[in-house]
């Protein structure tokens, strides 16, 4: 059955190394930690089995656009019941999917992490009932891992409070301790674990030394003469991004930068162009690239060190997708990573700011409880808003304090009715307290019913579904329950033991990522060993170690511009490229017409197999790897009708020419007047395009 859904939908012929087992496990109902490297499918070992049972599939993700482009592409193969929530939709938008949720016309949902910290959103969710909870880039749980978010260690009392479903966690770049740390932060029971090799034998990893800052650009400009575009060049700031862009394309190298500080419009067009091969190089800050289903990138450019080995493995696994040669190269600068060190160092949380922000949730206590906005929490503490989460956990699981569900700020309220019966004491009080039509804060009613907030909002939200009240939520607050008045003995050892143990790794990972670049021996083989992975492959003859390159820097010749405009370098032999260019331009009117991205409908790497194949029928189409039966049904019609057009047009060329030709003889020999029924024949078969040949043989008749 999984096969079959894997052929029908997701046009593949067979699973890759793990998948199928991470099925397996997962349809018999097991805990499930997946470690896949990046390209492996991960996604598929939650959609295949989304799609095969009847309850809801929570999938929790860290990036909009990955959230979006899964869904977006689901929909294109005809799976209407997928759906996101996120902060770009509009509330008429997001009421519209909770409600779809509630009807169990949803079955596989999408949420970002953050999304869960909502008390009622979560009983919704039981209530329409989970029966998979899927954590991606589940390395986010652990304090060890490169990419670590506070927000994923509240996934555990969600899973709870749905009622405890099987959880399936995936990632691309989990040492062996980091996985220990997913299985136990997630309170896994008895996982199934299933990790596959990291070795990606297309890949080629090189280390090249840009001693000065000026060498960096030659070096990219090298890399891409030997390995031509698409590919991804990877800087450290948003001024890098915009500075690197603008040499490259000084250089003859069309270039766009992409990072956090351009707004929403200017990013997804700078990726949609990247994705459909119109853009040939982005520059961009390390988030671009996450989970985007680019099979064609030739190259990853570190223009700095990375902060981290899996940091590393998973944004140089971005290139090659597709089993083609693909380079991997990183520009060592000594003076970056002392740039890295020193941001440690200045991030460093001191004790004294432990203690200060501390203070500071004492002095906004109410009830043993600090209820205050999310954004706001950092200022209150005098620290960043990342370091307040932290600070946040570490208290927590030092015992000084409990965060529960984030609460809502105010209400705007309206009774339906004035004298209900029949409510529990706590729901009884709160409807007593309500203040009539108008806005309250929580807290405040909270204060009058004489009850805690969440059993407050609690009251309300079941007031709401009783159609006893309409209430329309204003704003969050966090809820913090202090457990202790004073920040001292071995709740402060335990908290100050804690950031001291967060430094000492961000150094250790800095230090990792030194020793990588200065290696003597095989850097293939440093990696795989790195995740615990056995295999031998030294010399691997894709590293510069093994391959006995020497380090140089290249004069910086001038790059021959890179427009795009063509199909890949790597597009199929035998492809038709008028038929690509239909194709593409058919592509791009659908785009349009849906409001989608145009590689969210079909890959460049599809239409170049259609304009090779020439898929004669839906079934041939539908073969075409990635495409699946679902989505050539609904787009066969288009297609092969493209396919179709093209053909004809190649048969009507070669009828004409063969009345031509036979006109021609029978001209050469004198017998003009036989010529003519050809003549006429190859007008009508060849239109207009036969017309000028026509009137050259003519003229010859003439002169003849």
């Amino acid at each position: 059955m999984p096969l079959k859904v894997l052929k029908e939908i997701f046009g593949f012929d067979s699973f890759k190394p793990g998948q199928e087992e991470a099925i397996r496990a997962v349809l018999d109902g097991r805990d499930t930690l997946a470690v896949m490297p990046t390209g492996g499918g991960k996604s598929l070992c939650y959609q295949i089995p989304a799609l095969m049972q009847e309850s809801l599939t929570v999938i929790v993700s860290p990036l909009i656009s990955l959230m979006k482009d899964q869904v977006d592409s689901l929909i294109q193969s005809s799976v209407a019941t997928a759906a996101t929530l996120h902060s770009g939709l509009s509330p008429e938008e997001r009421w519209e999917v909770e409600r779809r949720v509630g009807t169990g016309d949803i079955r596989m949902l999408y949420v970002a992490p953050e999304r869960l910290r909502s008390l009622e959103f979560v009983l919704s969710l039981r209530q329409a009932g989970v029966g998979l909870f899927v954590v991606d880039e589940a390395h986010c749980i652990s304090e060890w891992g490169h990419d670590f978010r506070p927000d994923y260690l509240f996934l555990p009392r969600v899973v709870r409070d749905l009622g405890s479903p099987p959880i399936l966690a995936l990632t691309a770049t989990a040492t062996p301790r980091v996985r220990e740390d997913i299985v136990r932060s997630l309170k896994m029971r008895s996982p199934e674990v299933v990790v596959t090799s990291f070795n990606r034998p297309n890949l080629t990893y090189r280390v090249l030394s840009a001693k000065e800052k000026k060498h960096k650009l030659p070096l990219i400009l090298d890399v891409i003469r030997r390995a031509p575009p698409p590919g991804i060049v990877y800087a450290t700031t948003r001024r890098e991004c915009e500075e690197l862009a603008a040499e490259l394309r000084r250089a003859g190298v069309e270039a766009a930068a992409y990072h956090a500080g351009m707004d929403a419009a200017e990013r997804s067009e700078v990726q949609e162009r990247f994705m459909t091969d119109e853009l040939p190089v982005v520059v961009a800050t390390i988030a671009f690239g996450m989970g985007v289903d680019k099979p064609n990138v030739r190259f990853v450019i570190h223009a700095s060190v990375p902060g981290s080995l899996p940091a590393y493995l998973q944004e140089s696994g971005r290139a090659g997708r597709d089993g083609e040669p693909a380079q991997c190269v990183v520009l060592y600068r000594s003076a970056d990573i002392g740039r890295r060190k020193r941001m440690v160092t200045l991030n460093t949380v001191g004790e004294g700011q432990v203690r200060s922000f501390f203070r500071s949730l004492v002095n906004a206590e109410r009830g043993g409880r600090v209820n205050v906005p999310p954004n706001s929490i950092g200022a209150l503490g005098g620290v960043s808003p990342d370091v307040a989460q932290i600070l946040l956990r570490s208290l927590e699981d030092s015992g000084l304090l409990s965060r529960g569900y984030d609460l809502w700020a105010a209400l705007e309220l309206r009774r339906i009715e004035e004298n209900p019966g029949g409510l529990r004491s706590e729901i009884s009080a709160v409807h007593a307290a309500l203040p009539g039509d108008g806005e309250i804060s929580l807290v405040e009613l909270a204060d009058r019913a004489e009850v805690r907030p969440v059993v407050a909002q609690s009251a309300v939200y079941r007031m709401m579904v009783e159609g006893l009240v309409e209430a329309i939520p204003r704003g969050s607050v966090i809820d913090v329950r202090l457990r202790e008045g004073n920040l001292n003995g071995g709740g402060q050892r335990r908290v100050f033991a804690r950031l001291k143990n967060r430094n000492r790794l961000a150094y250790a990972q800095l230090e990792g990522v030194e020793t990588y670049a200065s290696l003597k021996t095989c850097r293939r083989e440093h990696l795989l060993r790195h995740f615990g992975d056995t295999e031998d492959v030294a010399p691997c003859e894709g590293c510069d170690v093994c391959l006995g390159e020497r380090d140089v820097v290249p004069a910086g010749e001038p790059v021959t511009p890179q427009t795009g405009e063509a199909p890949t370098e790597t597009a199929r032999d035998g492809m038709d490229g008028e038929l690509f260019e239909r194709l593409r331009s058919w592509r791009g009117e659908q785009a349009r017409r849906q409001r989608v991205p145009a590689y969210v409908i079909l890959h460049n790497s599809h239409l170049e197999e259609i304009a090779a194949r020439k898929p004669q029928n839906i079934r041939e189409l539908g073969a075409i790897k990635g495409i699946g039966l679902r989505r050539a049904a609904r787009y066969g019609e288009d297609i092969l009708a493209l396919v179709r057009s093209e053909e004809d047009n190649v048969s009507t060329g070669a009828d004409y020419q063969k009345h031509l030709e036979a006109a021609g003889e029978l001209l050469r020999s004198g017998r003009g007047s036989d010529a003519v029924p050809e003549l006429v024949r190859a007008l009508e078969v060849g239109g207009e395009e036969a017309r000028r040949e026509v009137d050259a043989l003519l003229r010859f008749g003439d002169k003849g």
